[in-house]
């Protein structure tokens, strides 16, 4: 009996004094940091830049990406087209073919970008840091929409910190 009364107590004791260093340790105390340097209020929405690199020639299944990219918020994405530079000449045949809404560019600058499989979709930050080359494929535009939701709140914390 003598045994129980002993192991009670101990156990009171630790209780008593897990509850005494809770409290202690998490006392209302604040530390206050001074930051060495002022900091710039970041950009609210910052952007995650798209470029869809596609032909008139490619599949009209493969182009159905454009419709989702023709639909994200411009808070949050900005989207260029990029065709070879010689349809440029057919922009008016290819906005009717595709149904892009957003701005067409050649290829002359996007050289070191170009994929070998197009139409494709190039993420890249404001500095131009690649993310992901996705190729576009027939059935597509479901998973492309959920993928680049879910990568832009995954990727949200790294693009404030770009300036």
């Amino acid at each position: 009996m003598k045994n129980y009364v002993i192991g009670a107590l101990i156990v009171v004791i630790l209780v008593l004094s897990s509850l005494l260093y809770k409290y202690h340790t998490t006392e209302n105390k604040t530390l206050s940091v001074v930051y060495p340097v002022e900091f710039e209020e970041p950009d609210k929405s910052p952007k995650l830049h798209l470029y869809v690199f596609f032909s008139k020639k490619n599949c009209q299944d493969c182009l159905g990406i454009i419709e989702v990219l023709n639909v994200l918020p411009p808070s949050q994405f900005t989207v260029k087209g990029v065709v070879p530079d010689k349809e440029l000449d057919d922009i008016k045949e290819i906005r009717s073919i595709t149904g892009a809404t957003f701005s067409i560019e050649g290829d002359k600058k996007f050289r070191k970008l170009i994929p070998k499989y197009t139409p494709a979709v190039a993420g890249l930050s404001k500095k131009s840091d690649l993310f992901f080359i996705l190729p576009g494929v027939p059935g597509e535009k479901e998973y492309l929409e959920k993928f680049l939701y879910s990568f832009y709140q995954k990727v949200y914390p790294f693009l404030l910190t770009i300036k």
